[in-house]
């Protein structure tokens, strides 16, 4: 069993470059995977991340942040067309006037354009893959622990409800002191032990697939069948011991929207 809720980073560097990768899980109902701090020119690279994910995650609200360190690289290069150009001009103008053109080259090159400054920035692409499955691993660790505690907290209310349900079964009334068999809740009594059972057995699979809408279906059929057992049900001890089961069930039901 595996939490829905968690937490985990990566980081990878590599010379002067680095790269932390966080992921962030939140409860949701089906699979949502959000990027963020994706370098535009990294754009490609999305689908692979969610590719990732959906290969250890099948249910939550997923989200990535990539943090990348961005290291300038300087290029410096003179451009020889509008250095020419500079000095064509000097030479026509010299020319026009009887002036004897005397060119400075450094002169030259600090005029506008002459010298190229380039940066480029270096993204870190390469490590984003690595940095991401290693926070995957982290973040599916949490996952299972927090999944353990979660299945323990549901064990204790499933038997609780299932001692519930026994004690009903022996509080219904008879079928003789019954009037015309309206009150007769075995069918709904037995459907929900039945659905309990596969409860039970889901959250102690050792299968480790995800189990999260089998709850869901599970705990409606539940309360579907603990519903029309109520609305049977005339006497006090009966009545209150299916509101009692509702209760125990509604604590099964919010722990179990946390889990994938």
């Amino acid at each position: 069993m595996k939490s829905m809720t968690a937490y985990a980073s990566a980081r990878k560097s590599s010379n002067s470059q680095s790269v932390q990768i966080i992921l962030r899980s939140l409860n949701y109902r089906y699979l949502d995977v959000a990027i963020h701090n994706l370098p535009i020119e990294n754009i490609l690279m999305e689908e692979a991340i969610k590719k990732e994910i959906k290969k250890r995650i099948s249910r939550g609200k997923i989200e990535v942040f990539v943090l990348a360190a961005k290291p300038r690289v300087k290029k410096v290069s003179i451009d020889a067309d509008v250095v020419a150009g500079y000095i064509s001009q000097i030479k026509s103008l010299a020319g026009k006037y009887n002036l004897e053109p005397r060119i400075n080259l450094t002169e030259v090159l600090n005029l506008p354009q002459a010298v190229v400054w380039e940066e480029k920035e270096k993204t870190g692409a390469p490590l984003v893959m690595p940095a991401l499955k290693e926070a995957i691993d982290k973040l599916m660790e949490f996952k299972r622990k927090e999944g353990e505690a979660i299945r323990k907290e549901i064990m204790a209310n499933l038997g609780k409800l299932k001692n519930n349900m026994e004690e009903i079964k022996r509080q219904k009334p008879n079928a003789a002191n019954m009037e015309n068999g309206k009150e007769d809740i075995d069918e709904e009594i037995s459907l929900a032990m039945f659905y309990i059972g596969k409860m039970d057995a889901a959250v102690n699979s050792k299968k480790g697939k995800p189990i999260g809408k089998t709850f869901d279906f599970l705990t409606q059929e539940i309360l579907r069948e603990l519903n029309a057992a109520s609305s049977k049900t005339k006497k006090k001890t009966p009545a209150f011991l299916i509101v009692e089961a509702k209760n125990y069930l509604e604590r099964i039901k919010e722990q179990a929207q946390n889990i994938e």
